[in-house]
């Protein structure tokens, strides 16, 4: 009985085995033995030669970050292959198991975001498992996502990046996503949607080549210095992508008529991506350097995103800063001369300029402080607290005059943006040069910000010292057992 009972399970696993088997719908390799080489032992040993071509330096630096997605090139991978494996090397067995791999669509036009029918992608190394359970729910979602069957049989843009992600790692599932035409709020719809599915365990690939030039790609603006003039205009594109600013990557794109062909994707990943990520352009070349030819020239770039880490989190990229800085500065000018201030509508805030944050705006004139104001508790959204501490340390430090608008021309300014406070035990804990110091003792207090000790040449006992004198204290208050401290950091940034 118990016999006959194992051949029956074993029967009916036969069974459910040949049912899952006939219920795969496999997408063939369409490229084999044209992009990429055919036979699973050569392009194994293909993909590993690009990889050994990584600098080990590169690799060591960003091995301990997390990356958060990256823009790899889709070309055949003897022009890809190249810097493609600039990106692919540093998430050698990483514990990734969803990778979300956006690419465009070269072979059918449609509006929105297509999403695979297919149960896996077949390679020369073997199946792709598709992640059905998140392409079903993306279907189920919004209209935004659609099915584009015939475009994705043909789609090289995806297709070319397998064999990499197969050698690099051990197991995940493909979440392949093709976007067709998209208006400017759908890829905040897109962001929306695709993010809570986004945990630590899911890479953001972006697949796309930059600049086509010549005239099969209808492309021809530069007569002179054409290597030159197509690194220029893909650089600018490129750095607004590192801004992580959608909508000047766009309008850029839009504008100079460059022939990304994956600019949408990229506005895609861009979308998805956490705040104060920090992008690094790897690599670029154009499939020109190699033939000497830039008639007929395609570019590429390894572009990288890592995560930010909790110390990132409130840290101002170089354009925010120049915002704060002119803002500061056409508010010292407008309140100076007839009691206005900007128009914050004027200027380009970011969500992190909108934060309510900690600042100090400095005034310094021939060398001298000429005044100082910040705000640490109850802090305004930065780009208001600008305005207002530049106002007060001009006409409201108590230890100077008000300023005159005369002396505007003269004055040079800084912006100190704070991280929020935290408590420490004691004194020890204090990091000169590091730590800015808010010190309390009963009703009395006193804060320096952490450029204040290196500047005046300051120890950590000089400067607490100078500290409690100037909380109205004994020299010696900052020992007592009455005396609490908290600290913060500061990013300073000068004009």
């Amino acid at each position: 009985m118990k016999l006959s009972f194992i051949f029956l399970s074993m029967a009916l696993l036969s069974i459910a085995t040949f049912c899952r088997a006939e219920e795969q719908n496999i997408r063939p390799a369409a490229l084999a033995g044209t992009w990429y080489k055919n036979n699973p032992v050569e392009l194994t040993k293909d993909i590993e030669n690009y990889l050994a071509q990584v600098p080990a330096k590169l690799i060591q630096e960003i091995q301990s970050q997390k990356i958060a997605g990256f823009i790899t090139p889709h070309a055949g991978h003897q022009y890809s292959g190249p810097g493609a494996a600039y990106l692919y090397a540093l998430i050698k067995n990483k514990p990734i198991k969803r990778v979300i791999l956006i690419g465009p669509s070269h072979h059918a036009g449609y509006h929105g975001i297509a999403v695979s029918g297919f149960t896996h992608y077949r390679t020369p190394l073997g199946l792709v498992e598709i992640d059905l359970a998140v392409c079903r729910e993306l279907s189920a979602a919004d209209p935004i996502f659609c099915a584009a069957a015939e475009a994705e049989k043909r789609e090289h843009s995806l297709e070319i990046q397998l064999p990499f992600l197969q050698t690099v790692l051990q197991d995940f599932k493909l979440v392949p996503l093709m976007v067709g035409k998209m208006a400017e709020a759908d890829y905040l719809t897109a962001a929306r949607i695709i993010k809570p599915l986004i945990d630590d365990e899911t890479l953001l690939i972006t697949s796309s080549d930059f600049t086509h030039y010549g005239a099969g790609f209808n492309y021809t603006p530069y007569k002179e210095n054409v290597r030159a003039e197509i690194e220029a205009s893909d650089r600018t594109a490129i750095q607004h992508a590192l801004d992580l600013n959608v909508k000047n990557f766009l309008d850029y794109v839009e504008k100079s008529g460059m022939t990304i062909c994956g600019y949408r994707p990229i506005a895609l990943m861009l979308s998805l991506l956490p705040e104060k990520s920090q992008g690094q352009l790897l690599h670029y070349y154009a499939s020109g350097d190699a033939t000497r030819n830039y008639s007929h020239s395609v570019s590429y770039a390894s572009v990288i995103f890592m995560k930010p880490s909790e110390k990132d989190s409130t840290k101002l990229n170089k354009r925010e800063q120049a915002t704060l800085l002119k803002l500061a500065r056409d508010t010292l000018r407008m309140y100076l001369k007839d009691k206005k201030t900007p128009d914050l509508s004027n200027y380009e805030l970011t969500p992190l300029l909108k934060k309510e944050l900690g600042v100090f705006v400095t005034l310094m004139k021939k060398g001298r402080l000429r005044g100082c104001i910040g705000q640490i508790f109850d802090p305004e959204p930065l780009a208001q607290g600008v305005i207002n501490n530049t106002i007060s340390a001009a006409t409201r430090d108590p230890r100077f005059i008000p300023m005159t608008g005369a002396e505007e021309p003269e004055v040079h300014l800084d912006i100190s943006v704070l991280s929020p406070l935290r408590p420490v035990k004691n004194y020890e804990e204090i990091i000169v040069g590091t730590h800015g110091v808010y010190l309390v003792n009963g009703g009395y207090s006193a804060v320096y910000l952490p450029q204040v000790a290196p500047e005046q040449g300051w120890n950590r006992d000089q400067m607490l010292e100078s500290l409690s004198l100037k909380a109205g204290l004994p020299t010696d208050a900052w020992q007592s057992k009455n005396t609490q401290f908290f600290v913060f950091t500061a990013q300073v940034f000068e004009e």
